[in-house]
């Protein structure tokens, strides 16, 4: 019974519809947007060019840090969408305060803030 269980988990998470394709394009996005600045940096030094690629390089890095914690909420969305997880308003905050908690401790100035 739990290997049926664990089959149909498996296929409403595959089931899911393209958001971690998306996410990796536009992780890669900004990617290829770090790499312009840094190359425009080399060929035209100024101020405004650093600060643009210190402004790209955080948002790169914070985007790609928090991708576990999207793929902790997706999951549990899956699992409440599958039935495995109760579906509970109460059950859903307690997990996202302590994932939001989990997200602060380990990403500091870089956890997201709503």
């Amino acid at each position: 019974m739990q290997s049926v269980l664990f089959v149909s988990l498996i296929r409403e998470i595959a089931s899911l519809s393209r958001w971690p394709l998306d996410w990796a394009h536009s992780l890669l996005q900004r990617q290829a947007f770090v790499h312009r600045k840094a190359l425009a940096l080399v060929e035209r030094p100024s101020s405004d060019t650093v600060a643009s690629l210190a402004d790209a390089v955080r948002d790169w890095h914070a985007s790609g840090a928090a991708a576990a914690f999207d793929l902790a909420r997706a999951c549990y969305a899956t699992g409440v969408q599958a039935g495995h997880i109760e579906r509970s308003l109460l059950a859903s905050g307690a997990f996202e305060r302590r994932l939001k908690r989990l997200e602060r401790l380990t990403l500091g100035p870089w956890a997201r803030t709503v």
